[in-house]
């Protein structure tokens, strides 16, 4: 049988990821796909517009089968971060067959020698080269790798592009078993954000709602109807606010002394002292990120450090969740094939399966290091989920604690 996992955001589900898992399915038909979502924050540092579980829902309402959390500590890292977390997960399911992502590249054999070239030393140098000179990830990326390649600079212009060679990175380390599908995208690119008819960015669609009376019409041609529902739904109380992260920021730092910032993920070079300054006069979260932004440190950077910073995640967990690795299997959502997939995990795979979280953590208080890992991955989870809950205009009827009452949903055929 074959498998396609699926590294995704679903930040809203529109028309693009249907078309995604409908190419996937006929050019492999019978194949199963799984899945692997951000769940209470993304990849760039921001409150998810809507909660897991229903977003895990409408990806199974759109193809999917079967829909796991990626954990928040690999979510909402940067791109390297995000596609390894997302590949060891896959990988250590025991019968994914294939990674499908999407690309604005029509042939992946490029991408495929930029991911092959990353960790050689010559790219290593120029890329620490460019680094050191104050530029960003993608920036430094770029430059050492069109050192060889005229071709790199337009082709990393994209981000599904950059992510698609970090997949591919990732891939040929830690999965070679694994073979990659790459289906390129149609229509708007993945950081437009003017509203396309029909299949459109999911960029375009958040900026759509953040209006106070959104184009709801025009919505409705880019996502199912399940999603225009909810979305409906959400749009007055249930949507977060990032407003909220400023406050909750500025109280974290009016109580924690600056020596201490220095241990906590993504604080280097005195970025806390920045922080700190535009803190006091920032009149709104987003000129906040703008202001305290640099050559070096885009906003989506800033953006996963506040987060880190309220969640108080440090650099030695990091290096220990890198290390380890994803350490369990938390189903969001799925169908009938869905479950059968969980099934073969259980004589597949080593790592435990989560649908219960207050049951899982009373299962793992041994003090060996392996359940230390999972305790402490999974509580992040449980955090994240409360603070995005934090952010919202209306506090839910459960607003902590959540994922020790949500279970996963089943989705009948």
């Amino acid at each position: 049988m074959q498998v396609a996992g699926i590294i995704a955001e679903y930040n809203p589900f529109h028309h693009g990821h249907a078309y995604q898992i409908q190419m996937l399915r006929e050019k492999h038909p019978g194949i199963r796909i799984i899945a692997v979502m951000s769940g209470s924050f993304t990849q760039r540092g921001a409150p998810a517009l809507l909660d897991k579980w229903t977003r895990a829902a409408h990806a199974v309402t759109g193809g999917v089968d079967l829909v796991l959390e990626l954990p928040f500590v690999f979510a909402c890292r940067s791109a390297q971060d995000f596609a390894r977390g997302g590949i060891s997960l896959l990988s250590r399911l025991g019968i994914v067959t294939h990674l499908a992502f999407g690309t604005e590249a029509e042939d992946i054999t490029l991408l495929a020698s930029f991911a092959e070239r990353i960790d050689t030393v010559p790219v290593q140098m120029r890329l620490r080269e460019y680094l050191g000179e104050g530029r960003s990830y993608a920036d430094a990326l770029t430059r050492a790798l069109k050192h060889d390649e005229k071709q790199a600079e337009v082709l990393l212009r994209s981000p599904n592009n950059i992510l698609a060679i970090e997949y591919l990175r990732a891939l040929r380390v830690r999965a070679p078993q694994i073979s990659p599908i790459a289906i390129q995208r149609v229509a708007a690119r993945h950081e437009e954000t003017c509203l396309q008819i029909g299949i459109t960015s999911a960029s375009s669609i958040r900026k759509a709602l953040d209006a106070k009376h959104p184009p709801w019409e025009d919505l409705r041609q880019n996502v199912m109807p399940m999603v225009w529902n909810d979305l409906q739904t959400a749009h007055q109380n249930s949507i977060p606010r990032e407003d909220t992260l400023l406050t909750l920021l500025r109280y974290l730092l009016l109580v924690t002394d600056i020596s201490a910032l220095a241990s906590y993920n993504g604080i280097h070079e005195g970025i806390e002292n920045r922080l700190i300054r535009c803190a006091k006069t920032a009149k709104a979260y987003r000129s906040f990120l703008a202001d305290v932004s640099t050559k070096r440190y885009p906003q989506s950077q800033i953006a996963r450090l506040i987060v880190h910073l309220l969640l108080h995640l440090k650099k030695n967990q990091t290096q220990d969740f890198d290390t380890g690795g994803v350490a369990y299997i938390r189903p969001l959502a799925f169908n009938q094939h869905g479950r059968s997939l969980l099934r073969s995990f259980k004589e597949k795979s080593h790592l435990p399966i989560v649908t219960r979280t207050a049951e899982a953590l009373s299962k793992i208080h041994q003090a060996s290091a392996e359940c230390t890992h999972i305790r402490q991955m999974l509580s992040f989870d449980v955090r994240a989920t409360d603070l995005r809950n934090l952010c919202l205009p209306t506090a839910p009827p459960i607003s902590c604690r959540t994922d020790f009452i949500m279970s996963p949903k089943f989705l009948s055929d």
